[in-house]
C-alpha cells in the first residue's frame, strides 16, 4: 500500500494552498498563517527553555506566564 504523499507528483504539495478546503478570503488566510507562525515560534522558544523532564503542565505554565507579560 502506498501513501498519499508517494502518489502525488513531486512539488505538488508546495503548489497546494494550506487549508484550501476552508472558505477564506486571501486576507483572512494570510492573517491565519501569520497567527499560526507566531504561535509556533512562541511554542518553540518555550520548549527550548524547558528542561527535558518538563511535562504538559510545565509548558502551559510557562506559556501563561509569557502571555501575562
Amino acid at each position: 500500500m502506498t501513501s498519499n504523499k508517494q502518489d502525488r507528483a513531486p512539488g505538488e504539495a508546495r503548489l497546494r494552498e494550506t487549508a484550501s478546503h476552508l472558505d477564506m478570503t486571501a486576507e483572512q488566510r494570510e492573517a491565519a498563517k501569520a497567527h499560526a507562525a507566531m504561535l509556533s515560534e512562541t511554542a518553540a522558544r518555550v520548549a527550548i527553555e524547558l528542561p527535558l523532564t518538563a511535562d504538559v503542565d510545565d509548558f502551559r505554565r510557562v506559556l501563561a506566564e509569557r502571555a501575562a507579560q
